[in-house]
C-alpha cells in the first residue's frame, strides 16, 4: 500500500520545508512518501493574519487531492477544523498530535515553545481537546522561528535551562518542544533527563500514517471543557 502524506506549512521557507520533510522521513514506513506543499506564501512573521493562512491551506488541500492525508505544521493547529469540513481524508495539526501523544504516555506534561506569541492559541486548543488539566506549564524560550530550525549551541543552552527549570518546578512526565529543529535531540534529551520529549512532526507523521492504514476517517465534535484547568487560561 503506497501512502503519500502532504505537510502544509502555514509559515514556509525553503529551510523550514526541508527540515519538516527530513524530520517526517525519519519515522515513515518504506511505502510512505512525504510531500511538502511549496506553493504557500512565505509568511513567517505574519501570525495575526490567520484568515489568509487558512485560505491558502484550503487551496493547498484542494490542489493536492492525490495525497492520502494532510499534516498542518502549526502548533496552533491553524485551519485544521476548517480543512476537515472540505475533505474526508485524515487531517492532523502538530499541536493536536503532540498533545494527544503526551496524554497517552503521561499524567502531567509541559510545553516549551519558541515564542510566547503562540500561547493563547495553544491554551485555547488544550481546552478544546479537554487536555488543559494535564498540562502543568506552558513556557517560552523566546527564540525566533528561523533560529529554532537549526539549533545553535546558544539556543540549545537556553532550551536546556528552561527544561531543567520546568522539571524542577513542575515535575512533568513528558515535555513537548514546539520546534522541528529539536527532532534530532529528542532521544538525547530523553536519555539525559529520564522523561519523554515530544516533537510535533514526528508525532503527527506516525499517528496519521497509522490512521491511513486503518482506513479511518477523522470526524471531530465540538468539545466543551469538563475539568478544572491545569494552567491559567
Amino acid at each position: 500500500m503506497k501512502i503519500e502524506i502532504c505537510i502544509l506549512n502555514p509559515y514556509p521557507s525553503k529551510k523550514s520545508n526541508d527540515k519538516l520533510k527530513k524530520t517526517a522521513l525519519k519515522v515513515v514506513g518504506q511505502n510512505s512518501s512525504i510531500f511538502i506543499n511549496e506553493n504557500l506564501v512565505e509568511d513567517y512573521f505574519n501570525y495575526h493574519h490567520e484568515t489568509t493562512s487558512i485560505s491558502d491551506l484550503i487551496k493547498s488541500v484542494e490542489n493536492n487531492h492525490h495525497s492520502d492525508a494532510f499534516i498542518v505544521a502549526s502548533y496552533e493547529d491553524i485551519g485544521v477544523e476548517t480543512i476537515r469540513k472540505i475533505t474526508s481524508k485524515p487531517i492532523l495539526g502538530i499541536g493536536e498530535a503532540s498533545f494527544y501523544t503526551a496524554n497517552i504516555i503521561a499524567n502531567r506534561f509541559s510545553i516549551i515553545t519558541n515564542i510566547s506569541q503562540t500561547h493563547e492559541a495553544i491554551k485555547n486548543n488544550l481546552v478544546k481537546y479537554d487536555l488543559a488539566h494535564k498540562c502543568v506549564s506552558l513556557k517560552s524560550i523566546e527564540v525566533p522561528i528561523l533560529d529554532m530550525e537549526t539549533m545553535s549551541k546558544a539556543n540549545i543552552k537556553k532550551l536546556e535551562h528552561e527544561i531543567q527549570r520546568t522539571i524542577s518546578e513542575e515535575r512533568p512526565e513528558a515535555i513537548i518542544i514546539t520546534s522541528a529543529g529539536i527532532s534530532d535531540l529528542t532521544k538525547t534529551l530523553s536519555d539525559k533527563y529520564g522523561l519523554a520529549f515530544i516533537e510535533g512532526i514526528t508525532a503527527a507523521t506516525t499517528l496519521i500514517e497509522n490512521l491511513i492504514k486503518l482506513d479511518l476517517k477523522i470526524k471531530k465534535f465540538e468539545i466543551k471543557p469538563s475539568r478544572n484547568l491545569g494552567i491559567p487560561i
